[in-house]
């Protein structure tokens, strides 16, 4: 075995007799290092992506919510708050209420969804965190002044063209009734309640275009709720809680009237979406390996033709069968292993120099969020990438290092 590497490893870098050879061999091992790298590069922007779209999400959706299993609303007594707060792992719990209505400013009309939501809710998501105009602000107290305030999506501030601040014009919130009164007046079937917007955040179009949030007690008050009724209850874990056990634990205590889902199933279409694009992308890129590892067995095939008086005189000094084969298999594997490294870090090194100066820019980027394409390298892409490479390249090496061992294939001449 190790004269079979020794002589394995003479093989990859001595001369050939015929140059064609040197070229195939380097064009076999060139082929594997750019798509190693490419395999790594890319991976490594999905998983910037991923992370991007992770975080924006995140920012939006609790850490796990809480919703009726039917119907829109529940009762949120102080009785379940305490028996869900004994629960371990979970941190904070806030109560929210959710309804669609239609937005009047000036001249402007808009249908949004407004949420209502308590004090604990900054601890369980970071909205407030995502306004980059005005004030984080539901509720404007002074003296015996109060006002309803409201903090809206971007996109829906622009759609409305609404000014922040509490000095100026309110907007107009629309709601239906729910027990519509007669009359020939449409208006009475709606009721009418003014908020003041004073912030707007930025989280992703999908919310930007469509939230409104404000305090929870105004939305009760204009749906005619009771005080306890509630939408949904949105928990905030602990750093070091496991989300699938803390839902397994709440799924236990609530049974089958409520449905409790983790961030992921909150958004479980997105994760479907970005899971499947990066597996395509991921065997896309293995074909064109398979393709490039072709040429492999070209050149060791040429390289066998080529060293033929080698290995006639291994096997009159008596080299077995399975000598033979090893020697050309490793110089395949060492080729294969070489190139692979040498991919390795050269993806490594474009994706350092991409996350530290931003080297690739998005088109069209000065709405969006960032200018340059994330990056986030993971160790186990380097463990897939790197065995699947091998096992081509295994496969690849095995068949020609096969035909050389076989004494009829290499000697037809001489027979």
């Amino acid at each position: 075995m190790r004269f079979a590497l020794r002589v394995a490893l003479r093989y990859i870098f001595s001369r050939k007799s015929t140059n064609a050879i040197n070229i195939i061999s380097g064009i076999t091992m060139l082929g594997i290092t750019i798509g190693s790298a490419a395999l790594i590069i890319v991976l490594s922007a999905f998983n910037g992506f991923g992370s991007l779209v992770i975080g924006l999400y995140g920012s939006f959706y609790p850490d796990i919510s809480i919703h009726p299993a039917q119907g829109k609303i529940f009762v949120a007594d102080e009785s379940i708050l305490q028996n869900l707060s004994a629960v371990e792992g979970i941190a904070h719990i806030a109560k929210s209420l959710e309804e669609n209505a239609m937005l009047a400013y000036n001249d402007q009309e808009h249908i949004a969804t407004i949420k209502g939501v308590d004090t604990v809710f900054p601890y369980v998501t970071a909205v407030d965190d995502s306004v980059f105009a005005g004030l984080y602000l539901l509720k404007y107290q002074d003296r015996n002044v109060r006002i309803d305030c409201a903090v809206l999506g971007s996109g829906l501030a622009s759609s409305l063209g609404v000014a922040l601040g509490i000095d100026y014009p309110a907007i107009q919130v629309f709601m239906p009734r729910r027990q519509a009164k007669g009359g020939l007046n449409p208006r009475n079937a709606f009721i009418q309640q003014s908020i003041q917007p004073v912030g707007a955040f930025r989280v992703q179009a999908d919310f930007d275009t469509k939230y409104m949030f404000t305090s929870i007690e105004f939305l009760r008050n204009i749906l005619e709720y009771e005080e306890e009724e509630v939408s949904s209850l949105e928990i905030g874990l602990l750093p070091n809680a496991r989300p699938t056990a803390v839902v397994s634990a709440l799924e236990a205590q609530l049974g089958d009237q409520y449905v409790v889902k983790t961030r992921a199933m909150q958004n479980d279409f997105l994760y479907k979406v970005m899971r499947n694009e990066r597996w395509v992308v991921y065997l896309i890129l293995t074909f064109i390996l398979i393709i490039a590892a072709f040429n492999m067995i070209g050149s060791i095939s040429m390289l066998v033709i080529d060293k033929r008086k080698d290995i006639g005189t291994l096997r009159a000094m008596g080299a077995t069968e399975a000598m033979i084969r090893n020697i050309f298999f490793f110089q395949g594997l060492l080729q294969t292993l070489l190139s692979i490294g040498t991919g390795f870090l050269l993806a490594t090194l474009l994706c350092v120099l991409q996350i530290q100066f931003g080297l690739v820019t998005i088109p069209g980027s000065g709405s969006f969020v960032i200018t340059a394409y994330p990056i986030v390298l993971q160790g186990l892409d380097y463990l897939y990438v790197g065995l699947t490479i091998l096992v081509i390249g295994s496969i690849a090496s095995w068949l020609p290092a096969h035909l050389a061992s076989r004494e009829v294939w290499l000697f037809r001449e001489a027979e």
